[in-house]
């Protein structure tokens, strides 16, 4: 029988396994009576999601998203997540349904997806560990149903995705340690880990790469124990390493590339230790054993059930530990007694690490780790705490059933005494912060039913003898503990249909901009959204805004929203519409609409005359870019006749005249802008959007006068130039002149023909191997 098919007969069906589970946890999702609440995953990636599936539709790579942050590089985005292949296959799978209500539904139902794999992944290297077909399906269940990866991960639906791999990633590095000479596990983990980046969660992925690190280097440590640290079983070892590093770095380079262009020109190119430096406060290590008492969410907690597994499996002598019956594992058989101390290892760092500033270890990695840098929110490195204690929860019920009867009552009652002081010192710790332990009833409650689970777990270890019955009884108690607290944890009372109906301002809004005066230019206005609808609302509606909510954008274009006129801001960026809690403005406008709210009033203005999406200058003046701020936020300066280049750029200027002029714009898609400009004598036009390396000038065509190389013998080729900090600049020749804008950036194009090659290569070398031709 072919490995593959063996496979799937022996691991299949586990699979089904979690699928059954997940979808009895999430039944109110997957029967569509409910929603994920409000919050990242319905107002972010829900438009995310919305504006893909339209791309996609269209035939076009979704790199440029005009109706937030006035132009954002989407696809440079790594929340987007262009290339993360389950979005995409249930994407085009869900084609015909492209309502907001059905998007929201298979979006939810990717959610659900990322927790059956979660489970099934961390099943496959738990049985790879111990050989116990249960024990790692119960690591799985505590891993896949924990309170972190069914807390605000599925809400903040990039950290899910990412996190799901590494488990995998894990289990296929161990199967090409062992066999090495097999090349598809190599390129199996390449897969695997550049999955995981094409996710979208850079921090989890940066956490995912140490923990990968570290895991290749307890690899080799079990290699040199058996054989030695130049072995021929090393040498082969070393090159599929070299191979897994290539590939991935092939394959990921379609998506990093754009990504680290973006990162270098975003806001978190400089940020400070205390805006990275959040993480979990002391007292929220209580979660591990009592869920919900401090925090809504509980991203430590992998049952009270799954602890004492942890507890058992930390308590094992290395005899008691299983060995797997893969007969390949014989080649290291250290790494099954060592995984346990390695698991320990990393659940004990990561909850260092999630600590951030409140702990002593995040600040060496601050200060010394490449990537530490760059992130906040350091409690998401519970990854590690949830898949350590779920792998460890694994090793404990593998060994049960080969524990003496005597060591099993031992360590039962040394789980008793853990638990109810536990218990009891969290009641003392919170009648100390000045509640009352008996008339809160969350806390009561809570406390009863931990103590019933741990009762029940000890009942059960401490009977004399063992059967797989009794195994199965452990898995299904550890199931029913994270049911009791996690099932709750993401459901609103909506349903989709009901959760994705437009508020009343988001409709009024789309028909004032829909009714207004054609603007001169041709692009309506933008709209300044100050903060009373969710930012993302414009990629659902297909309204250009000048905000947005996610974590990168451009810095120069942040500068205009850190104490900047907010008149001035508007000029720059053509706003038409104001959606504001000010009821009367600083500058002439029109109230169309106001909608009370419980705590103040949103207000709908029109701005009497749109300003201008572009306009022709006179003069062009070379500023740096901290002087070029200054002077656009002087309402002295005119911005109708002047305009800032940097210094290096002003130097293909060679001179402007004064004119009429007039442009049009024909947004063609949302990467490509077609411009008319009509000059009687030719000059610098600017273009309101956002400046990125990628745009370029396309398709010149010049009617009254003819087009040469260089235009004209004074005028430089058509060129896109930064000006006014952060808009598009282009020098055109006198006459009328047609050409396109458009965003296809060289960062884009040469990771596309990267990533392609490396895949053609991978998948030319899977053809050759199976053939017996290569290798």
């Amino acid at each position: 029988m072919h490995p593959w098919l063996a496979f799937c007969r022996r691991h299949g069906s586990v699979l089904a396994g979690f699928g059954g589970l997940a979808l009895l946890f999430y039944a109110p999702i997957v029967l569509g009576i409910r929603t994920f609440p409000d919050g990242d995953f319905t107002h972010h990636f829900l438009p995310f999601s919305l504006f893909q599936q339209a791309a996609l539709a269209h035939g076009e790579l979704p790199i440029w998203n005009p109706y937030t942050y006035g132009g954002h590089p989407f696809l440079a985005d790594t929340q987007a997540a262009v290339f993360y292949p389950l979005n995409n296959l249930l994407l085009v799978l869900t084609l015909p349904w492209q309502t907001p209500g059905a998007r929201l539904y298979w979006l939810e139902m990717e959610a659900v997806l990322q927790i059956i794999l979660a489970g099934y992944f961390t099943y496959l290297l738990t049985h790879s560990l111990t050989g116990s077909r249960p024990a790692a399906f119960a690591a799985g269940c505590a891993f896949a149903f924990s309170g972190y990866l069914t807390g605000y991960p599925p809400l903040q639906l990039a950290i899910l995705r990412t996190a799901i791999w590494l488990p995998l990633l894990l289990y296929l590095l161990l199967r090409a340690a062992q066999q090495p000479t097999a090349w598809r596990w190599w390129a199996g983990a390449a897969l695997a880990y550049v999955t995981a980046f094409w996710a979208g969660h850079p921090q989890t992925f940066l956490y995912l790469t140490y923990i990968t690190a570290a895991w290749l280097f307890f690899l080799a440590v079990q290699t040199h124990q058996a054989a030695g640290w130049w072995s021929p079983l090393r040498r082969v070892q070393a090159a599929g390493l070299l191979f897994f590093l290539a590939a991935s770095s092939g394959l990921s380079a379609a998506q990093l590339l754009p990504s680290l262009e973006f990162t270098g020109l975003s806001v978190r190119a400089q940020v400070d230790y205390d805006f990275v430096s959040g993480g979990l406060p002391h007292q929220d290590t209580w979660q591990l054993l009592l869920p919900g008492v401090l925090t809504y969410f509980s991203p430590l907690y992998i049952g009270v059930v799954g602890i004492g597994l942890g507890l058992i499996g930390l308590g094992l002598t290395p005899r008691a530990v299983a060995q797997p019956a893969d007969a390949s594992a014989s080649t290291m058989p250290g790494i099954a007694r060592g995984g346990q101390f390695f698991f320990l290892a990393l659940a004990v760092i990561a909850l260092l690490l999630a600590y951030g500033g409140n702990g002593w270890l995040y600040p060496v990695f601050y200060r010394f780790a490449p990537g530490w840098k760059l992130f906040r929110g350091q409690e998401r490195a519970a990854l590690g705490v949830a898949l350590g204690l779920s792998v460890l929860a694994g090793y404990g019920l593998a060994a049960l059933p080969r524990l003496a009867y005597a060591r099993r009552r031992r360590l039962a009652v040394l789980f008793a005494l853990l638990v109810a002081a536990g218990v009891y010192g969290f009641g003392l710790f919170w009648q100390l912060l000045g509640h009352s332990a008996v008339s809160n009833g969350r806390y009561l409650a809570i406390a009863l039913v931990t103590l019933a689970l741990a009762l029940a777990l000890i009942t059960v270890v401490s009977l004399p003898g063992w059967s797989g019955r009794r195994t199965g009884l452990v898995v299904a108690l550890l199931f029913v503990n994270l049911f009791w607290t996690n099932v709750a944890t993401n459901l609103d009372q909506f349903s989709p249909a009901r959760k994705t109906i437009l508020a009343p301002e988001m409709e009024v809004l789309a028909e004032a901009v829909a009714n207004a005066p054609v603007s001169a230019t041709g692009l309506p206005g933008r709209i300044y959204n100050e903060f009373r609808v969710y930012e993302d609302y414009g990629m659902r509606q297909q309204l250009e805004d000048v905000w947005g909510s996610s974590p990168l954008r451009l810095a120069r274009y942040a500068a205009l929203f850190d104490q900047f006129p907010l008149d001035r801001m508007w000029r720059l960026l053509g706003v038409a519409h104001v959606l504001t809690w000010r009821r009367e403005l600083f500058g002439p406008s029109t109230l169309l609409a106001e909608f009370p709210q419980s705590s103040d009033t949103t207000y709908l203005h029109r701005l009497p005359a749109a300003n201008p999406r572009a306009w022709f200058v006179n003069e062009v003046r070379p500023r740096d870019d901290g002087t070029a701020l200054t002077l656009l936020a002087d309402h002295t300066f005119n911005l109708d006749q002047i305009a800032l280049l940097s210094p290096a750029e002003l130097t293909s200027i060679q001179r402007l005249n004064p004119g009429v002029n007039t442009v049009q714009l024909t947004r063609l898609a949302a990467n490509r802008i077609q411009v008319t400009a009509t000059s009687a004598q030719g000059g610098l036009l600017v273009i309101s959007e956002n400046w990125m390396p990628g745009w370029r000038v396309e398709n010149v065509h010049c009617e009254t006068t003819p087009c040469p190389t260089s235009l004209l013998s004074d005028l430089p080729r058509l060129t896109v130039q930064r000006t006014d900090l952060t808009l598009l600049g282009v020098v055109v020749p006198a006459g009328t002149v047609h050409f396109v804008l458009r965003y296809w950036p060289a960062s884009v194009q040469i990771g596309l023909w990267i990533s392609g090659g490396t895949g053609l290569l991978l998948l030319l070398g899977g053809w050759c191997r199976q053939r017996g031709k290569w290798l």
